[in-house]
Parts: C-alpha cells; sequence; structure tokens
C-alpha cells in the first residue's frame, strides 16, 4: 500500500527489476535498508517501481538539495500522510507511534540533507519504533554511517554491483523497447557501460530511437547524446569540492590519479569511481568522455575482444587481428591476465626473456611492442592504436576498450560467490550460468604449457569446478534432477575423486542413464591387485 499520495513519472519503456525488488522486500524487518551508488545507478527508478507493490505501507520522499529540518520533517510528513507536520524529533516519534501496522519510510537523495537534517535521519534509525523501517538512497557513503550500522546488524547494503543491469534485465529491457539482440550484444553492452542504468537504458532507448540493434548501440548512444551526458556528470560535479572536480576531469581526459587514496575519496562521495574486485576504477563511460566531449562519429571505435578460454584470439570490430611474432601475442595475452592489465618493461624482459643480456632483452620488449602496434594499426589505422594499447612508460592494454573472456568470468564468479554468501540463490545461480558459458575450455589450452600462465589456468579452472558444483547443488535443491546430473557428470569428468559430486550422482545419475564416477586411483590399482 503507497501511503504517499503521487509518485514521480517514470519513462514508458522502464522495466521492474524482480530481484532488486525481492531484495528490498526481503530484508523488511531490517531498520535500515540502504542504497548507495553513483548517480545514473537506478535507485530512483526501483524505488518508485518497489513502493506501489510493496507488501507493506510504504511512503516515498526526495530531498532536495540543502534540505534542513523544517523541509525534512515536511518531506517525511507528507511521505507518510502523517496528520500534521512534526515541530521536532520527540514530535516525529510521537507521531510513528501512532501509525497502525508495519511501515517503510523511503528517502531519496538523503545525502542532500544538510548537517541538521542529516543527523535527524540517523536519529531515526536509532529512535523509530520497532514498526518503521528505512529505505535510505544516497549517491555517497560519506553522508551516512553506513559501516556502524552493517556492523551492528541494523543495516544492509545495495551497492553499484547490485544495481548494475545483468543479461536478463538487459534482455528485458530491449524486448520492451523492440531492439533486436544476441547474447553478444548483451554482454558487450554490459561490459561497455559497466551495467549503469543510466547509460545502458540510455543506449538501449536510442537504438530503438534509431531503429538499430543491439549491436553497437554504446557507440551509437555517444556519438547521439555523448554531450548531454557530459553535462549531467558536469551538474553532478557542482556538489564536489574542486579538488575532486579537478580530478574527475583528468579521468574524463585520460588520466588517473597518482595514488589510490584519491580514487577511495571520489568513491566514497560517489563521483563515479567504483570499487571493483581490483581496487577502485573509475566507471568505463566516464572514461570514454575524453575531456568531457562526445568524439565524432569518424573517431568511434570499435571494442577490441580477447578469447582466451581454449583457442586464443583476439578481434577489433569483428576482424581478427594477425599476430606478426608468436612473443607478441603472448605478451597480449600476459597482460589481459593482469589486474590493471599493465606491466613494466622490466617485468616483461624478466618474464619472457630471462636469459638474455638486459639490454637485449629490452630491445626485444621495443620490438615487441612495436609489432603489436603494428598488428592493431593494420585493422584501425596508427591514428587510434594508444587507444588500445600504449607502451610509454608501462606497456598496458586500455581495458576501457577491451572485453576478455577471462576477466568477465572472473567477475561473474565474485559476483556469484557474493550472491551465495548473502543467500541470494538465484541472483547467484544467474552469474554463475553467466561464468558457465564464457568457460569454453581451458585457459590457452591450444598453446604449449608455460609456466607464467599455468598457475592462472588451474586457478580459473578450479573456479570452474566450484561453479559447476554449485549449480548441480542449487539444481538439485530446486528438484532439477536432470540439470544436477548434467552439471555433476561434468564435474565428475575433471575432478573424478570429488565425493560429493559422486554421491550425488548416485542420487540422481540411475534415472537418468548417466555414467556414476569411475573408480578412484587407489580403488583402481586396489581392484588390480585382487584380480591378480
Amino acid at each position: 500500500m503507497t501511503l504517499t499520495r503521487t509518485l514521480p513519472r517514470l519513462a514508458p519503456s522502464t522495466v521492474r527489476r524482480p530481484r532488486l525488488e525481492r531484495w528490498l522486500a526481503t530484508h523488511a524487518g531490517i531498520p535500515v535498508r540502504l542504497l548507495i551508488a553513483p548517480s545514473g545507478s537506478g535507485k530512483t527508478t526501483l524505488l518508485l517501481k518497489y513502493v506501489p507493490e510493496s507488501a507493506i505501507a510504504a511512503g516515498y520522499c526526495a530531498l532536495p538539495p540543502g534540505c534542513g529540518p523544517a523541509a525534512l520533517f515536511q518531506a517525511i510528513a507528507s511521505a507518510l500522510a502523517l496528520p500534521r507536520v512534526p515541530r521536532s524529533h520527540d514530535d516525529m516519534l510521537a507521531l510513528l507511534q501512532t501509525l497502525e501496522g508495519a511501515v517503510e519510510l523511503v528517502v531519496d537523495d538523503a545525502d542532500n540533507a544538510a548537517p541538521e537534517a542529516n543527523a535527524l535521519l540517523h536519529r531515526l534509525v536509532e529512535d523509530a519504533p520497532d514498526t518503521v523501517s528505512f529505505i535510505y538512497a544516497s549517491r555517497a557513503r560519506d553522508t551516512l554511517d553506513a559501516k556502524t550500522w552493517i556492523a551492528r546488524g541494523l543495516a544492509v547494503l545495495c551497492d553499484w554491483r547490485k544495481l548494475a543491469f545483468d543479461t536478463a534485465e538487459t534482455q528485458l529491457l530491449a524486448e520492451a523497447c523492440g531492439v533486436s539482440h544476441t547474447g553478444v550484444d548483451v554482454s558487450r553492452l554490459i561490459e561497455e557501460s559497466d551495467g549503469w542504468a543510466i547509460v545502458l537504458s540510455g543506449a538501449v532507448r536510442c537504438a530503438a530511437e534509431d531503429a538499430r540493434s543491439l549491436g553497437g548501440a554504446f557507440e551509437n548512444w555517444r556519438t547521439r547524446y555523448g554531450q548531454m551526458f557530459t553535462e549531467f556528470i558536469a551538474a553532478e560535479l557542482d556538489r564536489a569540492e574542486e579538488e575532486d572536480r579537478a580530478s574527475l576531469r583528468g579521468i574524463m581526459a585520460g588520466a588517473l590519479p597518482d595514488d589510490e587514496d584519491r580514487l577511495q575519496r571520489l568513491e566514497a562521495q560517489g563521483l563515479f569511481v567504483i570499487d571493483d574486485a581490483g581496487g577502485c576504477r573509475p566507471l568505463r563511460p566516464i572514461r570514454h568522455l575524453r575531456g568531457g566531449r562526445a568524439r565524432s562519429p569518424q573517431t568511434q571505435l570499435a571494442p577490441m575482444s580477447a578469447r582466451m578460454f581454449g583457442h586464443f584470439e583476439v578481434r577489433i570490430g569483428g576482424t581478427e587481428i594477425a599476430w606478426i611474432r608468436k612473443r607478441d601475442q603472448q605478451i597480449v595475452k600476459y597482460l589481459l591476465l593482469k589486474p590493471s592489465a599493465s606491466a613494466t618493461r622490466t617485468e616483461l624482459a624478466s618474464i619472457f626473456w630471462p636469459e638474455a643480456d638486459r639490454q637485449l632483452a629490452a630491445q626485444s620488449v621495443r620490438t615487441a611492442c612495436s609489432n603489436i602496434r603494428k598488428a592493431i594499426a593494420a585493422i584501425t589505422g596508427y591514428a587510434v592504436v594508444e587507444r588500445y594499447f600504449r607502451a610509454d612508460p608501462d606497456v598496458a592494454l586500455e581495458l576501457s576498450q577491451v572485453a576478455a573472456d577471462v576477466r568477465r568470468f572472473g567477475s561473474h564468479v565474485a559476483d556469484g560467490d557474493g550472491a551465495f554468501d548473502r543467500g541470494d540463490l538465484e541472483e547467484a545461480g544467474a552469474r554463475y550460468r553467466a561464468a558457465e558459458e564464457l568457460y569454453a575450455g581451458r585457459l590457452l589450452d591450444a598453446d604449449a604449457p608455460e609456466a607464467w600462465f599455468a598457475a592462472h589456468a588451474q586457478l580459473l579452472e578450479d573456479r570452474y569446478v566450484i561453479v559447476l558444483e554449485r549449480l548441480a547443488q542449487l539444481a538439485f535443491d530446486e528438484g532439477d534432477m536432470k540439470g544436477a546430473a548434467d552439471y555433476a557428470y561434468r564435474v565428475q569428468q575433471l575432478r573424478p575423486d570429488s565425493e560429493g559430486l559422486v554421491r550425488m550422482l548416485g542420487k540422481v545419475a540411475p534415472q537418468y542413464r548417466i555414467p556414476t564416477a569411475p573408480a578412484s586411483l587407489e580403488e583402481r590399482r586396489r581392484n588390480k591387485r585382487d584380480s591378480a
């Protein structure tokens, strides 16, 4: 039931996001649910879709910039349909006591509260009746006491990772907008946009306007609306300090702050920097702005896509790169396996020319870098090579232009593990299945084994086995015996002695005529001795 008389209007093609609405509903008993992510992450849209469908009475308000105590009391009174506007914190508590049944108060743009109003929001969490819970949405972590509340068990957090559009939601939006798409189109758009709602939905709607498919939707959107998006970013920067504005402008121009502390500061304030598995980094579309101006159609770049599982292959805009030497592509492989996609020249020399004289090794690195540039330039031309690959001072790939299956696999597994640990099994299953689709064979399976990637290959296979084991268990728990058997049998091929999976196969295999796990090595030896 909605207590608020009117809610802000949403775009006609806006889609509901059931997994996030379920998260909000599941945690309704927690005193405060926090939605903290940069502007444009879809917080408001989610809340406006959730409130009318909430199983308990819900009221919504959005705080204006510089909101003081009086404006806060007015907003809450309107949201909850209180008989009058509270005059003080104690008066607010007294009015909340008169509400019948469970009630949830949604406060959007909570970081717009002035210090005195912010203090009142904090006191409400501590003092409100047990029948009242809160949802606070904010761009910045710094304005809310998130760490303390979470540590005390008073709060749960929905951050940018959870708010990012996943494959199913992107497909649903494309279908709602009448945009044709393939699985590759969806994966590429999520990669290019980081699943950032304002960018991803803008790209889909722009494709619909132009009667295009989802292929190349990000580039098309950036050409059409890049300048307007830049103005959106500039408006958000107005609330930041000058030093932080300068840092973000530098990021938009292609530079990164020279220390992690600066990135962490921007992330804490919700200034379009996210805390990813490899540390803080800017959202990818921010770096595409390049100084705040959309590039002309003539300078739009096709993304570089890299396949590392099974047979190695790198393409730009559908054209496979023809490498000059095997060593050149080995360096590219090595960079793709690095979290930062970069390495020093000394590091590369020690890995690939360990026995060579130092000067000869350095020259070999220079030659390899030159060859890599030539191979890329054969497709793109030399003018834009450095937007894919650079060699000064370090040798690096530009991550904003590269979509690698091995990196996407790791991201999906990490997201799946996080969801699994939280008990969100539906989300975990979706992430694990996305990871499973990417694992097309052992890492660099067509290459002769080398020490620099052997450990990566084993680690990735181990993670893949865990993915299959968890998918088998999830299928089994859901009563899908055929699916459980299929996943368990695949684990059996990789890990014949996995005891848990052997037991599961024993339960489900006979029904589907799937062979049970073979005897262990010790059992085979014992049987051979007995027969002798």
